[in-house]
């Protein structure tokens, strides 16, 4: 091919940057998310619950008991099917599948780079348990509500949920619910090491407009409790 010899000019940092800007906003508020904590597992920074580096260790496997605890006070049985959603690197998993009859756990999350790191810590105890695991899809939120769920708890997700893909994220945990689920998402607010606010603050009267009419929302003392009306 001819060509006038001229040479291609080299894209200006401006334009690099409106690139980048437009790879960012075509992806979705999930996707943005898992980009950022994988960025931040790669870089050896210290998170609370994700990864192979954990902030405190004593602290987080003490919060996942007591959350458990609480689980089986809102109605938690060892027979329940139980199904996590968002399930990361599997801390509050673990007290949980310790309560379980094998076969009972179901863990989902946005990739499985969140709970390979569980896998690897907890391998003997998932295959005791037969603990089954999956990347949140319309296939595998299809399969899980074919299974009827007893039980959905949702812990450390929703304060990342982003105020657009709230309703998704409700949507998705109403496709799994029959008359018999009882859901529960905590929603205590996150906060860093200094304290400060890392997440957003939802409460029952947020979440409410996007269940179906035939749920109750109710906020109890430690999360979120979702069931059907009696």
């Amino acid at each position: 091919m001819k060509t006038d010899g001229a040479v291609p000019l080299a894209p200006s940092p401006l334009r690099k940057a409106v690139a980048r800007l437009r790879g960012l906003f075509r992806k979705s508020p999930e996707q943005r998310y898992v980009d950022a904590i994988l960025k931040k597992i790669d870089q050896g920074r210290g998170h609370s619950t994700l990864g192979p580096n954990i902030r405190d260790e004593e602290y987080t496997r003490g919060k996942a008991e007591r959350w458990a605890e609480r689980l089986v006070e809102t109605g938690l049985r060892p027979e329940h099917l139980c199904v996590e959603y968002g399930c990361g690197s599997l801390w509050a998993a673990e007290p949980v599948l310790r309560i379980l009859n094998p076969g009972r756990y179901y863990g989902l999350d946005l990739t499985d780079e969140f709970y390979k790191f569980g896998r690897e810590r907890l391998r003997d105890l998932l295959t005791e348990k037969q603990a089954r695991l999956a990347v949140i899809s319309p296939k595998s939120l299809a399969e899980v509500a074919a299974l009827k769920p007893d039980f959905i708890f949702s812990r450390k997700v929703l304060a990342h949920v982003k105020d657009d893909a709230l309703p998704r994220y409700c949507a998705n945990l109403t496709s799994l619910m029959t008359p018999k689920t009882i859901t529960v998402i905590d929603n205590h607010p996150l906060t860093g090491p200094d304290g400060e606010l890392t997440g957003r603050e939802y409460g029952a009267k947020d979440l409410r407009p996007h269940f179906p009419a035939w749920l109750d929302v109710v906020q109890a003392e430690f999360a979120i409790v979702i069931r059907a009306k009696a």
